[in-house]
């Protein structure tokens, strides 16, 4: 039989205690009034029925009570559940999140190229010979670091979603999701820095702003060239192709002169004067050939898109430009 809890006894003694108290009043009431009428009686019967109610009905909220303590799950020694199909959707968008906040904070790499390229206006050479622009590539590698850190979180849970679509039990999620990233971390932490940022296009940029300070009118080296080598990088494939090596162009290709406005095509990521662009491409509707020159990609004008990066490019340049013709005069004047 189940034992009565300390609060069950106490609700009961506190019943008894009131039943005792009314129905010694009620005795002194018919001892005194021998005439109450039937009908007080019968309303006082329905009173009493109604106390009893409640009684019980309090008293059956005490015992759900306990069986909702008894119901309570014991969150630390609850053991991980198996995902099963049902729950794809959801790893697919945790996974989904991490690549989302990659890209977006990887967008503010633009802040690390924009303080180089004024540190190489202000005097600082390169990352090979100036300390402070050194101080700085570390920081913009760490932040490449971090960048890539974020998508291997994205993809250890993608490695997951596909065992669970292929029918794969997965027993233990949380162990299996830090193995895998476990891993993967140390999979990138034993690469080289050549290996981790010779192709990154963002790295690039940061080397480009300052390269293009010095040497406006001269394409840049390809990017292992600011990267010291060391043991293992003989191992890179040589049919990947290395970044840097073009000179940035700041003319419009139809009327080739420099940008104003610049838009860039989505389709062939070519840019051009937002004014020749929308003389070129007349009918919105239409499709148009790309005007540059070998660029066999087509476009509507729907597809072009304002630049405001590369307009900040455009102005960095010509003034750039403006401070090594007055340099020039200066020397001739010399």
């Amino acid at each position: 039989m189940p034992v009565a809890t300390t609060s069950r006894r106490r609700l009961a003694s506190r019943r008894q205690n009131s039943e005792d108290i009314e129905d010694a009043r009620n005795t002194q009431a018919n001892g005194i009034d021998d005439d109450v009428s039937d009908d007080d009686r019968a309303v006082a019967k329905v009173k009493k029925e109604k106390k009893g109610k409640r009684r019980a009905d309090a008293e059956d909220d005490v015992g759900e009570d306990d069986d909702d303590d008894d119901d309570r799950i014991d969150v630390a020694n609850f053991a991980d559940q198996p995902l099963r199909k049902g729950d794809l959707h959801k790893l697919k968008g945790i996974s989904d999140d991490w690549e989302s906040m990659a890209n977006q904070i990887g967008q503010q790499s633009s802040i690390y190229k924009d303080v180089a390229a004024a540190m190489a206006e202000a005097g600082e050479t390169d990352t090979n010979s100036s300390k402070d622009l050194q101080a700085l590539d570390r920081d913009m590698k760490d932040f490449l670091d971090v960048c890539a850190e974020m998508t291997l979180h994205a993809q250890s849970l993608d490695a997951m979603h596909q065992l669970i679509a292929r029918g794969e039990p997965v027993a233990n999620p949380q162990e299996l999701y830090e193995d895998n990233l476990k891993q993967r971390m140390e999979e990138y932490a034993g690469k080289t820095s050549r290996q981790k940022y010779a192709r990154d296009q963002r790295y690039n940029e940061f080397q480009s702003g300052i390269w293009e300070v010095h040497h406006p009118n001269e394409p840049m080296p390809p990017l292992t060239e600011f990267i010291p080598e060391v043991y293992g990088d003989d191992s890179d494939d040589d049919d990947e192709v290395e970044m840097g090596g073009a000179t940035q162009n700041y003319n419009c290709p139809i009327t080739l002169t420099p940008l104003v406005n610049p838009v860039t095509s989505r389709i062939c990521k070519h840019s051009f004067s937002k004014d020749s662009i929308l003389g070129y491409c007349q009918i919105t509707s239409k499709v148009y050939k790309c005007p540059a020159t070998g660029c066999n990609k087509s476009f509507k004008l729907s597809d072009c898109v304002a630049d405001p990066e590369l307009a900040k490019k455009v102005k960095a340049h010509q003034r750039r430009v403006a401070l090594a013709a007055e340099d020039s005069d200066a020397e001739v004047i010399d």
